[in-house]
């Protein structure tokens, strides 16, 4: 089991790391529909959409069928196929690219609503703050980042991050509207494969609102 540390460090390492586990075939995070919090929260979600870190598309065909034009970007090019694919059959109509999260501050397009199931935690330092900077490149005033991430009550070697980190990093143009400390489903196949993973049960994940500043 590969942890946070692994994909930390320079994009290309993440890069690597990850497509390494979606060749494996058993990414802990493909659980075929959005994490719930994000189902919970989606009459809050207007569009357009950016799905920041999309994986197979999940979350973004899933807004997508509430009728809202969305664009899911990823790294990771066998994850945007598989979400191309999804996306061919269930006649849905989501932009999806291979693109680096770390890239947004040069992208010319905005969005109304971001939202970020798990990318979030997997930067730390210069990186973290180079990402934020780009999520409020591409979010409108008044647009909604919608956060799903590892939270501290996790094993350290996982990343995930406090409270207080979150107000902090959030502190300069940004209004954090909820916070919850909520249940994360795994995929199934992976959590019988590695059932000491979670032994407390599913991952305990941060899901924010935060608002960016007019």
């Amino acid at each position: 089991m590969q942890n946070k540390e692994s994909f930390v460090g320079n994009p290309t390492s993440a890069q690597e790391g990850f497509t390494k586990i979606y060749a494996d075939g058993n990414p802990p995070w493909e659980i075929g529909k959005p994490q719930p919090p994000f189902i919970e929260a989606a009459d809050k979600v207007t569009g357009p959409v950016l799905d920041s870190g999309c994986g197979t598309g999940n979350s973004s065909l899933f807004f997508a069928a509430r009728g809202l034009k969305v664009t899911g970007i990823d790294f990771v090019e066998e994850a945007i196929r598989l979400a191309r694919a999804k996306a061919a059959e269930r006649s849905l109509s989501v932009e999806f690219l291979v693109k680096d999260a770390m890239t947004l501050g040069d992208w010319d397009e905005r969005f109304a609503s971001v939202i970020d199931s798990g990318l979030f935690h997997i930067y730390s330092g210069d990186e973290r703050q180079r990402y934020i900077q780009g999520l409020a490149h591409v979010l409108k005033p008044g647009g909604r980042l919608f956060l799903f991430s590892f939270s501290d009550k996790l094993p350290p070697e996982m990343g995930g991050v406090s409270k207080q980190e979150l107000y902090d990093i959030f502190a300069k143009g940004w209004d954090i509207e909820s916070l919850q400390l909520v249940q994360g489903e795994l995929n199934p196949a992976f959590a019988e494969e590695f059932s000491d993973w979670s032994p407390n049960g599913d991952p305990k994940m941060w899901f924010a609102i935060i608002r960016r500043k007019e």
